[in-house]
This record gives C-alpha cells, sequence and structure tokens, in this order.
C-alpha cells in the first residue's frame, strides 16, 4: 500500500496510522508543514485496514435536519470570557469531568495543539478556547475505545473530520460516547504558526508558552492574537493584522483538503455541533450582552438533546434558526485563492519578509464597529418582537411606494 487516499482528500485524522496492524503507518510533515501518512512498504502486508478506516474514503454516516438549534452562553462570566464564543464546550467538559468522567479536547503544549484524554476537573481550562491548529490526535482514538470498554462516559471534541475519524476507527456505536465537533474554517498549516511564533519570540527576546488565537479585546466581536511567554508577560497582535491569522481567514495557510471539505454541509456527524453565531441579532434583553460571546448549538442527536439536558442550568439559551447564522462553512467550504500557489512559493524561498508577503496577498479588514443604526437595530430586536417588526417594515415600504 504505497498511498492511502490523495493529499485532496486526506485530512490528517490519523485513523489509518492507529489501525494498522503492523504499525508501519507514520506521519510525515510536508513542505507547507501538513501532515500525510507515510507507510514503510517492508512492514505492510497490504491488508488495507488503513483504507476500510479512512473516513474520506469510507463517509461515516451523517444526519438529517438538526433536531433542535439554540443560542446561548454559559452563566459563569469568567468562563465566558476566556472562552472563545459562549463557553458551551467549557460547560460540557466540566459537566463530565466533575463526574470523574473522561474528557477528550484539544489543549495547548510546547509542540502546538494536542488531543488529550482527562479525567480531572484541574486540567479544564487548559482545553478553553479555539486553537486554530492541526491538533495531534496521538493515540487517543485507541484509548477513548479502551475507556468505553470500561464502561466510562467519554466527550470527545474535535473538528468534524476528527469525529468522523473516530467513529470510522471505533467501527460500531457505543451508548456511553458522546461527540461534539465545530464549524471548520479549516485546518491551518504547522510550518506557517511555528515560523510565527519564531519571528514573535525574537522581537521580544522570550519563549512563547502559550496561545490564545482570539483573545477577547473586548468582546467576541474585538479579538486579538495573544503571545503569552514564560516569564508571565505577553502581546497582543489585533487579529485583522497578525499574520499568521490573516494568512488562515484568507485561506492561505488551509490544507489541500479543506477546500473540498466533506462536513461543510448542516448535515453533521456528530452529536452537537457549535460554533460562533455570527449574524445573531438578540430578540429578547436576556441576550442583549451578546458580544461578549454568543455560541449557536445544533442538535443532531437524541444524545446530543441529553447533553444539552445535562448543562441547561448553567447555560443561557433560546431556540433560533440555522439560518440565521451566516457561518460560510455550515453550507459550504473555503475557496482557495486564486494565488494560492504563489503565495507559497514567496513563502518558501524564505527571503520575502513577511511585511512584504502580507502586503502583496493578504487583506486586512477593518475592525467590527458599532454604529448608532447597529445599537439602534439591537435594542429594537431586544424589546420588540420579530412578526411585530417585520409588520413596522412591511408598512412602511407601503408609505414610501404611496409617496
Amino acid at each position: 500500500m504505497e498511498l492511502i487516499c490523495s493529499h485532496e482528500k486526506c485530512t490528517g485524522c490519523q485513523a489509518c496510522r492507529m489501525a494498522c496492524p503492523k504499525h508501519c503507518i507514520s506521519m510525515k510533515e510536508d513542505d507547507k508543514g501538513n501532515i500525510y501518512p507515510a507507510v514503510d512498504q517492508t512492514l505492510c502486508i497490504d491488508c488495507r485496514r488503513c483504507q476500510k478506516v479512512c473516513p474520506s474514503l469510507n463517509p461515516p454516516v451523517f444526519s438529517k435536519q438538526p433536531l433542535k438549534v439554540y443560542a446561548g452562553w454559559v452563566k459563569d462570566k469568567k468562563a465566558r470570557k476566556y472562552s472563545t464564543s459562549g463557553g458551551i464546550s467549557y460547560v460540557l467538559s466540566k459537566h463530565f469531568l466533575e463526574k470523574k468522567d473522561v474528557f477528550c479536547g484539544a489543549l495547548w503544549t510546547n509542540d502546538g495543539a494536542v488531543h488529550k484524554l482527562s479525567s480531572d476537573i484541574a486540567d479544564i481550562k487548559k482545553y478553553q478556547g479555539s486553537k486554530y491548529s492541526h491538533s495531534d490526535v496521538k493515540d487517543c482514538y485507541k484509548e477513548i475505545r479502551e475507556e468505553l470498554k470500561l464502561g466510562r462516559h467519554v466527550l470527545f471534541t474535535g473538528t468534524p473530520c476528527q469525529v468522523a475519524a473516530l467513529r470510522k476507527y471505533l467501527n460500531k456505536e457505543y451508548e456511553n460516547l458522546f461527540t461534539v465537533d465545530i464549524i471548520c474554517h479549516g485546518v491551518p498549516s504547522r510550518r506557517i504558526l511555528r515560523d510565527r511564533i519564531k519571528d514573535i519570540e525574537q522581537e521580544h527576546g522570550k519563549k512563547v508558552v502559550e496561545m490564545r488565537f482570539r483573545d477577547k479585546q473586548p468582546d467576541q466581536l474585538h479579538t486579538c492574537c495573544k503571545y503569552i511567554f514564560e516569564d508571565g508577560t505577553f502581546v497582543l497582535h489585533e487579529y485583522s493584522k497578525d499574520f499568521f491569522s490573516r494568512s488562515f481567514v484568507d485561506n492561505y495557510a488551509l490544507r489541500e483538503n479543506c477546500f473540498n471539505c466533506n462536513y461543510s454541509r448542516i448535515q453533521r456527524v456528530s452529536d452537537i455541533t457549535m460554533a460562533d453565531f455570527w449574524g445573531y441579532q438578540p430578540k429578547s434583553l436576556k441576550f442583549i450582552k451578546y458580544e461578549l460571546g454568543v455560541s449557536i448549538i445544533i442538535v443532531n442527536s437524541e444524545k446530543g438533546e441529553r447533553l444539552i439536558d445535562m448543562v441547561k442550568d448553567s447555560i443561557v439559551y433560546e431556540e433560533r434558526d440555522y439560518h440565521e447564522c451566516i457561518n460560510r462553512n455550515m453550507y459550504k467550504p473555503q475557496l482557495k485563492p486564486d494565488d494560492y500557489d504563489l503565495y507559497w512559493t514567496d513563502y518558501e524561498r524564505g527571503n520575502i519578509p513577511k511585511s512584504e508577503i502580507q502586503r502583496k496577498y493578504l487583506t486586512s479588514p477593518t475592525p467590527f464597529l458599532t454604529t448608532w443604526k447597529y445599537e439602534m437595530r439591537k435594542f429594537v430586536n431586544a424589546f420588540f418582537p420579530e412578526n411585530f417588526m417585520n409588520k413596522v417594515r412591511a408598512i412602511l415600504k407601503i408609505i414610501r411606494k404611496i409617496r
């Protein structure tokens, strides 16, 4: 077996590596900093288990339409502030860890983002916040299978391709497994992130030990990339200007498979799907502070409904329609830039300043600014029901035509 699946399909999920009975598959990083499986032909017995477990070659079962859709956030103000959006992942993981069950999610280490299992509530803060990096799942699929066989309840959170990989690897449904996926923009290059961290370290003469990819300064609509040094100090770079963040958001840092992602759809592979609720407008005063962080919560299964029931006393939530969310990746993958290859040619040369690459390729959008019209609309939506305002708009439209 020389090639498991093409680069255009491979998500780097590592299910093939963990399924190989001869341990002849390793993950190798290419020039762009993306990992792909490499097969040791001297050990391979051509059993093709790697291909059988590959979710790109054998798509998993997707849900149908969502059972329920909510907007919400955790009641704990500190937890909400520290979380990237509404802190729903935090409150779910907290529930499992407090019960001494098993939680598996991504945390930041000196080697980058890594998936790890835990039953210790003391670890909870390590898991908070989005990690815009390809998380190394290590052997967590194997470890989860062992925990499930012991009868322990397990909550797994990750990208949809990681959830699909876990389900394919397990090859059966477990009543004690709960899965949560994110609406994913795409998986960025580990090389660009490493290089960015090195640049920050050289500029400040200190080692970066932690990252907050979207630190709320001061809220969900105004975020910064926060680089934290070993002495406890940190620097903030506007999300709209940071080289790594812009390369990620403008899609130059994404893997090839992200441009034809099979999971950018409303049908999902997990029990619950979460993300920032972009485009959200409050309909009651209870939700007027949504800029501090609001999540969309898409319930895809009966187990997903049970998850919400477990934590409903710890969150503020209301039922909404998923069509209200303008997150592109709920419906289709990101577009590959026309000059994607040119960006990488310039980047790999290594003799062109990052500032020049940024000026040449990357956009610099203005931060989200509130206006009096925006603030007025927010309060109107809070005080008046949506159907009432629709009638008002219809009447105003008729008046304008008469004039």
